[in-house]
């Protein structure tokens, strides 16, 4: 994951550099965010994310800007059949089996399996901003944009075992975790966000923004089959240094 968001960064400078070298730099933000998918795919029954990112802005116009932005967004979900539908076959074709045999055998023997998921969403988005001041020291900017959405989705087994000794009234108890092969893509979004800024100094800004992202429906392309989500809304608390 460590490479992933290296490689991302050094492409994100890269086509800054080649973008925007004709254009006057303007901001650089740095923001947290909170994110909530509004349709769910999958089964999935519940899913919400926290994370952060950087934003650069280039001024193109006068009141506009163009933006690229990448970030990071851990995702916790629930899904129902969860092992079932991820397709993992060393569960299903033998660990299950075994599972099943040794509780069957020994009476004394009990397994407690939760299936736990996580996903790292890296986005990198390219979008146009308006800058509108109706009051002094406050700010309207409206964007939109798109982006490519890289995602790694992991599953793990929680396992709790134990084993009852009759005799000697004691239970022994010990947990693990046995993980799944990852699956990965980069589906395609666009996305469209309201921000309000507050300008304390000549320096920097601090503001608020609301933001909703939909994903572009690619059956068979970009990892989307597996992709749990078809849009998320999300809110960003920002800090921006200004040039």
């Amino acid at each position: 994951m460590k490479a992933k968001i290296f490689s991302i960064t050094l492409i994100s400078l890269f086509i800054s550099n080649l973008v925007f070298a004709q254009f006057k730099l303007s901001s650089i933000a740095f923001y947290t965010d909170y994110s909530y998918p509004l349709k769910k795919r999958l089964l999935v029954t519940k899913i919400d994310a926290v994370g952060g990112g950087a934003e650069i802005s280039f001024s193109i116009f006068q009141n506009v800007q163009l933006s690229l932005t990448g970030g990071y967004s851990l995702f916790s979900l629930q899904q129902d059949s969860a092992i079932k539908l991820w397709n993992w076959r060393f569960y299903t074709e033998r660990y299950a089996g075994i599972i099943r045999d040794n509780l069957r055998s020994d009476s004394t023997l009990a397994a407690y399996l939760n299936p736990i998921q996580k996903m790292d969403l890296t986005p990198l988005q390219l979008s146009i901003k308006g800058v509108f001041n109706p009051i002094k020291s406050f700010y309207i900017k409206p964007q939109v944009g798109a982006g490519i959405y890289f995602y790694t989705r992991r599953l793990y087994l929680e396992e709790t075992w134990r084993k009852r000794f009759d005799e000697a009234s004691y239970t022994f108890e010990y947990s693990y975790r046995n993980f799944a092969t990852n699956k990965y893509g980069n589906p395609i979004g666009v996305f469209g966000l309201i921000e309000l800024d507050y300008q304390p100094s000549e320096i920097f800004t601090i503001g608020t923004a609301l933001g909703y992202n939909y994903f572009v429906k690619t059956p068979g392309k970009f990892g989307f089959d597996q992709f749990p989500i078809n849009d998320y809304i999300n809110f960003k608390i920002f800090l921006t240094f200004l040039y």
